[in-house]
């Protein structure tokens, strides 16, 4: 009974001492646990915090200009040139194209052996960016110059013209109703009332004129072939026969015209040779 007591003891605190022992790798699991996570997290932090940031967070979306021309009253002129392989075929691509975007002006073209085409067009004023593009499909541009004329202080001014014109007129035509024909301030009266509307349809004509030029954008265009190779330029050797041919009836027909003066001067040389030889004696 003793020795099955002592043994049941022994296995006991092998049993209590396995569980302690499981209990301390437990907690010092648990311990290190934390550990790790900071561990494998810190080089991931490291790694995010050397890397730069991305170009476009930096710069942002493509940047797209903004089209002021709303608050400017701006006047195109536009002058290209385009180099083209088929300036027929680029002829007819491009009446299409004045059809489409405004009208032509002026247009002068030549098809020799350098050919070459000139043009003045006005298109709106609206498309001029997508009519710039659709001409760099009918040619290899070389060169461009593009100019503005800002038309917004001369709007300005003239339409304070025109409203100061207006006012003019209303004071006028309000003074004239109230004078009689009778008066001696009538006819100066009548004739400021005159040159106020004279002046106000000079105002608004060039009112229009502004919005027309601002509307319409002026583009010379020129067209021209590549320089050709030179050529061996072969004679035509038939030419040359048919010339001396021709030099030869033109010989024919002048002796025929001489023939009668020679044979009057053959009958006359005998007689004139003897009174000569007459009188030196």
């Amino acid at each position: 009974m003793v020795f099955i007591l002592f043994a049941f003891l022994l296995q006991c605190g092998k049993e209590s001492n396995s569980e302690s022992t499981a209990s301390v790798e437990a907690e010092k699991r648990s311990m290190d646990m934390p550990m790790e996570k900071k561990v494998a997290a810190s080089p991931s932090v490291s790694q995010e915090a050397k890397e730069p940031p991305s170009v476009e967070n930096q710069l942002g979306q493509v940047f797209v200009p903004i089209q002021i021309t709303a608050e400017r009253l701006l006047e195109y002129q536009v002058q290209l040139s385009y180099q083209t392989q088929d300036l027929i075929k680029t002829r007819k691509d491009i009446l299409g194209f004045i059809t489409k975007y405004g009208y032509i002006e002026s247009s002068s073209a030549v098809n020799t052996d350098s050919p070459y085409m000139s043009l003045r067009i006005h298109i709106r004023s609206e498309k001029l960016y997508e009519a710039l593009i659709e001409l760099d499909t009918y040619g290899v541009l070389l060169s461009e110059d593009i100019s503005t004329v800002d038309h917004t202080e001369g709007m300005v001014w003239q339409k304070v013209k025109s409203n100061r014109e207006k006012i003019r007129f209303t004071r006028r035509s309000n003074a004239n109703n109230q004078t009689s024909a009778n008066s001696k301030n009538w006819e100066a009266i009548e004739e400021a009332v005159t040159d106020s509307e004279n002046n106000l349809d000079n105002a608004e004509h060039e009112i229009w004129k502004i919005k027309d030029k601002v509307k319409w954008a002026t583009l010379s265009i020129q067209f021209s072939s590549p320089i050709p190779a030179d050529k061996i330029q072969v004679p035509t050797y038939r030419n040359a026969f048919v010339g001396i041919l021709n030099v030869f009836l033109e010989l024919t027909y002048y002796l025929i015209w001489m023939i009668p003066f020679l044979l009057l001067a053959a009958i006359l040389y005998f007689p004139l040779q003897k009174v000569y030889l007459y009188f030196k004696k």
